[in-house]
Formats: structure tokens, sequence, C-alpha cells
């Protein structure tokens, strides 16, 4: 399967949104009256660490402002791609605040003008990795490459039984098939600011919650959600996929 394009992203992204489907576990469940909001309220920086079962859609309700504020204060790109530990930036800071439309009088959230780059919390220089060590999900070729629109990932050519590695060092943070698409889908998170993604597989060999190493058979290759055998592969720096050939090393022919 190649179609990993715009349309379809943002279709997806829409639709865990209203199913409240979660594609890390940091993302939970809950709908809009799931959990307590006051445990959500941004701390006397404007500033929330995401805990379990916490969505943007529950963040950002508790804390008087929309999702997409929040999506672009971080440099998000997808609104269900969070995890457990981040530190967000959920209300604007005093120089964004100066900035701030008022709230409508129909009582409609003031949607709010924003600097990226003086608001980014966790900004990291995509050409770095953060020291990780990192490997390469299989050894079969590149059959399409990252190119930041139609694909945001790699495909890997394959045959089905065909080990799926662990990238490098890190814990398990989604392992099953619930986004149509992905099929059998594994992602691994190697820091605050690095994860992986490997889907497609025939089958699953790991579990949340469990501690991976570099190199370690964590899938095996197959064609589910794909019109052939393969595995579909990214990087993504603070929940954004970058081109993975940006970060994985020079491979040996």
């Amino acid at each position: 399967m190649f179609g990993f394009n715009k349309v379809f992203t943002k279709k997806l992204a829409a639709a865990l949104l209203i199913g409240s489907i979660s594609l890390l576990t940091a993302c939970g469940t809950g709908g809009a009256g799931s959990g307590s909001s006051t445990s959500r309220k941004a701390d006397a920086n404007g500033m929330y660490r995401v805990k379990s079962g916490d969505t943007l859609v529950l963040i950002a309700r508790a804390n008087g402002v929309d999702y997409t504020d929040i999506m672009r204060w971080n440099n998000l790109t997808n609104p269900n791609l969070i995890e457990v530990g981040w530190r967000l930036r959920v209300r604007p800071n005093a120089s964004v605040a100066s900035t701030t439309n008022t709230a409508n009088t129909s009582g409609g959230v003031a949607r709010t003008r924003v600097n990226t780059n003086s608001d980014r919390d966790f900004g990291v220089n995509p050409n770095t990795s953060n020291n990780i060590n990192w490997g390469w999900p299989t050894a079969g070729a590149v059959l399409v490459k990252y190119d930041g629109s139609a694909s945001k990932g790699l495909v890997f050519d394959g045959v089905a039984g065909d080990p799926v590695f662990s990238v490098a060092d890190g814990q398990v943070t989604y392992a099953g098939n619930s986004l149509r698409g992905y099929g059998n889908m594994v992602v691994v998170k190697h820091s605050e600011t690095w994860s992986t993604v490997y889907a497609n597989n025939s089958a699953l060999q790991v579990k949340v919650g469990d501690d991976v190493r570099k190199g370690q058979t964590i899938a095996r290759m197959g064609d589910t959600d794909a019109q052939r055998v393969q595995l579909y592969f990214e990087t993504r720096l603070n929940a954004k996929p970058v081109d993975p050939l940006k970060v994985l090393p020079a491979r040996v022919p």
C-alpha cells in the first residue's frame, strides 16, 4: 500500500478524533466527560505534562482553548500522536497573550495568533537524533521514499514472515490494528522526542509496555491493509514525520 497521502492522513486524524480512537496509549479513549478537567489544568507557566488517558481535545477543553491552538503552539501535526511525559504549552504565554483576540459575544473560545518558533516547548533540530544508536527495520529494499506529502515514511520490500526489527532501544507504546490502512502496527518510543512506526505486519511479537532493544524482532512482515507484502516505516520527531533516510545510518551495500 503506497497511498499514505495528505487526504488519507487528514481523514484518518478526523476519524480518530470523532471516534476517540487512540493511536498511542498516551492518547486515551475518553470522551468530553472523561476524567477530571482540573487534573488537566496548565501550571503557572501555561505548561502541562501529558498523562495516560489524555487527548488533545480533553486537555484543550480543560484549559479553555481549541486543540488546534495547542497543536500550533507545540508544532504538532497529528492530534492523535501525543505521548505520556511530553510537556506541552496549553495556554498562551505573556507575549502571545498580547496578540490574542477577545472571545466573541456568543461565548466562543478566543483564537490566538502564535509565533510557533518562540512557543515551541521541545523543539529539536531535525538533523539530530539525541545520540540514539539507530539501525534499520528490515533488510528489504526501499520501494517508496519519504517525500513529505504523498509518503510520510518509507515502504520496504520483503517476503511474508520476514523479521521486522526495532531500529533502536525503546519501549512499545502501541501494538494493534485499530487504525485502518496501517494493518498490524507497532509504535516504539525511543526518547522524549523520537518514536518509530512499523505498519502492515502479518504478526506482532511485542505488546504495549515491552522494552525492546535495537535489532530485536518486533513483528513479521505482511500485507495487512496493504496490496502487497511490505513494511511501512516512519520516524517521528515530536510526533511529526521526518525523512527516515536523514535519521538512519548509511546502509552498507
